[in-house]
């Protein structure tokens, strides 16, 4: 009996941690002969990763095409038919870069007629379909033959011609949402697949809501990168304090600064802590981990740490000045256990902009969202550099923060008040934190990546 052939994409570097690493190739992999798409400069990293007898790596090239006028064009209008908070401020950035004041007013006047009137939206995903769709997977169908596509990130543009090739030619489809903002963030859905896979309760309402899906089309699977975290173990706590150079005899407290892409104010945080520190205005039995993004750089120049600060890079990005853009794969099994100890091991964790606050909440460790901007005066802050201004002002932040998981601190003195509180008593808002966990993990059993896997096989 042949085995059922499956297209499974990793576009994105996460998707190397939400999917390849997570279970779902394995699930996929043990009945089943998978082809796991990837760009072409990453092709022989997968091969040398993934390839077996079960799973082919092919490397593609699809640049020309996800640029070119066309599809730039359907990009462009499925940002205008996104009517959220994310999209307004995002027509903002463009009026800034562009100066083009009349595209910009023509932006906000075709959103406001046309984002409500869900006929059109969907005429125009018909559109997309028929006329940007070069089948550019073609050669790919015709060698392998496969039962079904499965697109990890439905609004990456070459998934969106992986699901549209696979359509045109019949073949059955499936697509997930790669990450908990994506659906208020990345443009109105422009393809509809056989069946979308949300993490979610939440994000499914989002789908409903702001792309005009059908409720019967969505299925709930859990997050099974986070789940990885039920089946590990910390390292020793003596090797996982010599290794980030800790003093022993001091408590961690996790930081995880925004980055420079989001904000200008990182480093003043970290500055504040070192002299409430000094001050002894905080606990002295504490040091600072300071997490830098695995792939965005955190401006941290002007801040000059001491020995109650570790400056932590586990990813691509560092704290000084990149000179290009940060590549890498989040698939290593020392990157996962890294993160796994630094959460262990941390007593609090203090968050910017980040999706740490999952992680945080599984470990249920009190966590501090910073809610201002350094030591500037409000006035002083552009909207489009403000974390109360701008950022906060998101869909996907109004959401989480509404389970009340997390101290807001407005400003230097409750960012203050709630280290003391929280490493007095850590037990502060731990039911909240399962809330969250609740909502946004799902189920958390174990079984997400089986999950998905069989709503992509059934």
């Amino acid at each position: 009996m042949n085995k059922t052939t499956i297209f499974l994409t990793d576009f994105h570097p996460f998707v190397s941690k939400n999917i390849l690493s997570s279970g779902v190739l394995d699930n996929f992999s043990k009945n089943s002969k998978v082809i796991l798409f990837v760009f072409k400069d990453k092709e022989d990293y997968f091969k040398s990763i993934y390839q077996n007898e079960n799973v082919f790596v092919e490397g593609v090239d699809l640049g020309w095409e996800i640029r070119n006028r066309r599809n730039k064009f359907f990009i462009r209008v499925s940002e205008s038919l996104l009517d959220t908070n994310f999209m307004k401020v995002h027509k903002m950035e463009v009026l800034i870069k562009t100066g083009s004041r009349l595209k910009y007013y023509f932006s906000l006047i075709f959103t406001r007629i046309f984002a409500s009137i869900a006929p059109f939206k969907k005429f125009i995903r018909w559109l997309d379909y028929k006329m940007n769709n070069p089948k550019l997977f073609q050669a790919y169908f015709d060698k392998y033959k496969p039962n079904i596509v499965f697109a990890t990130d439905i609004f990456n543009d070459a998934d969106l011609f992986l699901l549209k090739n696979a359509k045109y030619l019949g073949i059955k489809n499936v697509a997930m949402l790669r990450s908990w903002d994506n659906t208020t963030s990345r443009g109105y859905l422009r393809f509809i697949p056989d069946k979308l896979i949300a993490h979610n309760e939440i994000m499914k309402k989002e789908m409903l809501k702001y792309h005009d899906v059908r409720e019967d089309l969505i299925y709930l699977s859990g997050i099974p990168q986070f789940e990885k975290y039920l089946k590990m173990k910390p390292s020793p706590r003596k090797e996982f304090y010599q290794k980030i150079g800790a003093d022993p005899n001091k408590r961690l407290v996790l930081f995880a600064p925004a980055g420079h892409h989001f904000i200008d104010t990182d480093w003043q945080i970290c500055q504040m802590l070192k002299v409430l520190y000094r001050e002894k205005k905080i606990p002295q039995d504490i040091q600072f981990l300071v997490r830098i993004h695995p792939f965005l750089w955190v401006d941290l120049s002007r801040f000059e740490p001491d020995s109650n600060f570790i400056i932590d890079a586990p990813g691509p990005a560092s704290s000084e000045k990149p000179s290009g853009k940060k590549e890498g794969e989040l698939n290593n099994k020392v990157f996962f256990q890294h993160i796994y100890d630094s959460l262990h091991y941390s007593s609090l964790v203090m968050n910017s902009m980040s999706s740490i606050i999952i992680d945080t909440m599984v470990f249920d460790k009190p966590l501090i969202t910073i809610n201002f901007d350094g030591w500037e005066k409000s006035e002083d802050v552009p909207f489009l550099r403000s974390l109360p201004k701008r950022w906060r002002q998101e869909e996907n932040q109004i959401s989480w923060m509404s389970f009340g998981s997390t101290a807001l601190a407005n400003n230097k003195e409750e960012l203050t008040l709630w280290i003391n509180r929280y490493l007095e008593n850590p037990s502060i808002h731990s039911r909240e934190r399962r809330n969250f966990k609740e909502a946004y993990c799902w189920k958390f059993d174990g079984k997400s990546a089986e999950r998905i896997a069989e709503i992509c096989l059934r």
